[in-house]
């Protein structure tokens, strides 16, 4: 299958790839993995970028942006640097004004301005970020990027969807109860459904396999 390719589709097949619709009578698609809805969407046809095509043009144009935890150490950096220059040029007109030394001034003055930068910075950083890192992975969790551990240490709001994520995206069966008597059908599973049940139960089991008789065909 390459691009330009027709695929001709029928009830209960599964997209194999990126397209947009021709043609199709009554079609409907589970878009679960794309929206993470368990309702079919009906679908018409239409001559447009596919949904996965726009979401790729719409990643194009997506830029990163710089952490809080990185904005706020540059800013420190740069306030240091700020600091050590001003130093420095002070010490270095005090120096030969004084002493009439400009080469000791000026020699002084890299030196006390070398000694405030934060050189450190880099290394403590990358070291905690490591440490935090490593006690993720004892969660049973991996972090492919440094700077999601900041951010997931300074997060208060965590927002997840439901589908597939706190749920299977699967119905299931909990509880019946049927002539003043319950019963859990998640903790006995193992168990035989009581007789006063059946008639109640026979709504959700599976349909017997056979013929279809209608099929929805898309082009």
């Amino acid at each position: 299958m390459v691009r330009g390719d027709y695929l001709i589709l029928v009830e209960g097949d599964r997209v194999p790839a990126d397209g947009v619709l021709v043609w199709g009578l009554n079609c409907k698609i589970d878009e679960s993995l794309l929206t993470g809805e368990s309702i079919a969407v009906e679908k018409e046809s239409v001559d447009e970028t596919s949904e996965m095509g726009k979401i790729g043009k719409s990643l194009i144009n997506v830029t990163e942006e710089d952490t809080l935890f990185k904005k706020e150490t540059t800013k420190i950096v740069k306030t240091v640097f700020i600091i050590a220059l001003v130093l420095c040029a002070t010490v270095i007109g005090i120096y030969g004004l004084t002493q009439k030394d400009w080469i000791s001034g000026i020699l002084s003055g890299l030196t006390l301005a070398m000694a405030m930068l934060p050189e450190e910075f880099p290394v403590v950083l990358t070291v905690f970020l490591a440490l935090g890192a490593w006690r993720l992975s004892k969660k049973q969790v991996l972090t492919r990027k440094v700077a999601a551990i900041e951010t997931l240490g300074a997060a208060t709001v965590f927002c997840v969807d439901k589908t597939g994520t706190l749920t299977k995206n699967q119905m299931s069966l909990e509880i019946l109860f049927a002539h003043n008597t319950f019963n859990d059908v998640s903790k006995n599973e193992k168990d035989e459904l009581p007789e006063i049940m059946h008639e109640l139960s026979l709504p959700f089991l599976p349909p017997k396999k056979g013929p279809s008789f209608w099929r929805t065909n898309c082009l």
